[in-house]
């Protein structure tokens, strides 16, 4: 069997086991999850493929595209956990393959699979897998966006992107050697750019094209200086930097390049297929679709932070640190050496000079925003996990002795964030999940996987270290994010409330309300609508309305209520993550209840 086949069949088998092991079998966790899932469940019940909608109200936080993968999946497999995640884990194993794809055009076969791996284990990558959300479908269009246009360049350099697989000296390109030979092979690109702003908006053609166009840039300026064209900057460092700037981005260089990306065509592909759902949606709500999302979830958010989420200009450097772990240990060290590349030159400079604008140009834009979130930077990590795997494949073949002290400390690091996890998930435990206080034993498999791997370095056992901490990180990932969340998910209160209303009326699909509290998982799991009372008398209402409905509320608030004497409590259970329980609460005696798991604390 060709190492093709059995590096796929093999990224197959861990994204089976990372991706799919348990994906229905634990309840939806707030917020994200079960309002992607509710929007995607009212559409597929009312036959809408056009507006979104959450709890009965229009929903413009997303575009369109994660709502359509889960109305097929609900189709072939009826509403459930299981299949809201299925087209994020399944779109999840097709970008470890296009990563697969792009490092071997990009580098080589051993960094392809070594850097598919490390992105199928890295800790934010797969909980996005695993996950009800946008960022697996946004990042999957993006990378065959990214896939497309590598092909496309591989395919006029003989193969390879950098002109050559183990050319002695690098290959000079020009900037016509960088883009799509013809306007055929440059349509792939610009259709996946089309998908991805139908997964998140404009981002998906802006930052492809900024990052592709940079590295343009970049290259065509580094040409005129080989060939004595342009001079290079000097004195200051200041002053290199302002007149390097002012030499790359010169009107005239971006001018060229848009007219080498062929820019006018990619905007038509685009608007054909991303327009089309844009102009009905915006038709359908009269505008109001629009106006939400691309006024107060694009622009607004990049200008103000909205819910309170905001970070310094540092704060996507920790979340990198944390996002990427376990390989994150490793993840300064790869960066300083690709750092030395660029500066040096080597037979992969195109490939490097790419990678290194796509980390660039993305971190560098959601920093500037002023809204933070860590899945913001998601699209990174294909990129990141190249340069690691570079980093680490460079290590295991190198001579005796290099690099054992970095891979020496950065398996001490790991052992360290080993310790801190150990020591967090057992206070964390403690407080706020009595008796789950075991599941302390995650941070175990770093710590021993940093011990074994450190020690078979230490006796020069490079591709042993190497497999050893590949081995930890599917573990970690399989026992964190497989194993851990079907405890934790015993836990979640809307599950317990929701299956007491439908036991106490007998209905499938009971009247429910809230007060004080607010679950997007309950609507999810009532399986309609829930009103949200804003006062008490509200309360009194609500029962006239409905005399066999359940009010949701806060068990310190109760006395807030009108007539609370006279309110009968059908099930209670502590708030998830809370130090308070939450009721559920009937204006009639409710049916005696099967089990006693809705009345645990």
């Amino acid at each position: 069997m060709s190492a093709l086949w059995r590096h796929q069949i093999l990224l197959g088998l861990v994204a089976a086991l990372v991706f799919f092991n348990n994906l229905g079998g634990y309840a939806l966790f707030d917020e994200d999850e079960p309002k992607n899932a509710v929007c995607g469940a009212e559409m597929y019940e009312r036959g809408d493929w056009i507006v979104p909608s959450f709890n009965a109200e229009l929903r413009t936080d997303k575009p369109i595209l994660i709502y359509w993968w889960m109305h097929l999946s609900f189709r072939l497999f009826g509403v459930s956990e299981f299949s809201a995640r299925l087209g994020s884990a399944l779109l999840a194993t097709g970008t470890l393959l296009l990563t697969y794809f792009m490092g071997r055009k990009l580098y080589s076969e051993s960094i392809a699979f070594q850097a598919s791996l490390i992105l199928a284990t890295s800790l934010m990558f797969t909980t996005v897998s695993r996950a009800v959300t946008p960022d697996a479908t946004l990042i999957f269009c993006l990378m065959l966006a990214f896939a497309s246009y590598i092909w496309a360049v591989s395919r006029r350099r003989g193969g390879h992107f950098s002109g050559a697989d183990n050319a002695a000296s690098p290959v000079i390109a020009t900037i016509h050697d960088l883009v799509p030979q013809s306007w055929l092979t440059a349509i792939p690109m610009f259709v996946a750019m089309g998908l991805a702003i139908l997964a998140k908006g404009p981002i998906g053609l802006l930052l492809p094209c900024t990052i592709i166009g940079l590295f343009l840039l970049i290259t065509s300026w580094r040409k005129e200086i080989i060939d004595g064209q342009l001079q290079a900057a000097t004195g200051p460092l200041w002053r290199r930097w302002l007149l390097t700037t002012a030499q790359i981005m010169h009107p005239l260089r971006i001018l060229r390049a848009g007219i080498a990306m062929r820019l006018a065509l990619g905007a038509c592909i685009v608007l054909v297929v991303a327009l089309p759902w844009y102009v009905v949606v915006g038709l359908q709500t009269d505008g109001a679709w629009l106006r939400g999302f691309l006024g107060d979830h694009n622009l607004g958010r990049f200008m103000e932070p909205k819910e309170n989420h905001s970070g310094p200009f540092f704060y996507y450097a920790i979340v990198l640190l944390m996002g990427c772990f376990p390989w994150s240990v490793f993840l300064p060290t790869a960066l300083w050496q690709l750092r030395g590349r660029l500066r040096n030159g080597s037979q992969w400079n195109d490939s490097d000079r790419l990678v290194a604008c796509w980390v660039g140009v993305w971190f560098i834009f959601f920093s500037l925003a002023r809204t933070k979130l860590p899945n913001y930077v998601l699209p990174m990590y294909p990129a990141l996990a190249l340069i690691t795997a570079h980093y680490l494949s460079e290590w295991k073949s190198a001579a005796t002795g290099w690099g054992q002290i970095s891979f020496r400390n950065s398996c001490r690091a790991l052992g360290v964030a080993g310790l801190f996890v150990t020591i967090g998930i057992a206070v964390t435990a403690f407080i706020l999940l009595p008796g789950e206080e075991y599941l302390m034993g995650v941070g175990l498999v770093p710590i021993i996987g940093a011990c074994l791997a450190s020690m078979a370095a230490v006796r020069e056992q490079r591709e042993r270290a190497l497999r050893i901490v590949t081995g930890t990180a599917i573990s970690l990932a399989v026992v964190m994010l497989g194993l851990a969340p079907l405890v934790i998910g015993n836990h979640l209160d809307s599950p317990k409330l929701a299956a007491a209303a439908r036991v106490a009326s007998g209905k499938d699909r009971p009247e429910i309300a809230t007060i004080e509290v607010f679950s997007p998982s309950l609507v999810f799991y009532a399986r309609k609508s829930v009103s949200g009372l804003r006062k008490p008398a509200d309360v009194t209402e609500f029962f006239q309305r409905n005399p066999d409905g359940f009010v949701v509320t806060r068990a310190d608030r109760i006395e807030n209520l009108p007539d609370s004497s006279r309110l009968v409590e059908v099930a209670r259970c502590r708030r998830f993550l809370r130090r308070y329980d939450v009721v559920l609460l009937s204006a009639g005696t409710p049916v005696a209840m099967p089990t006693q798991e809705t009345s645990i604390r």
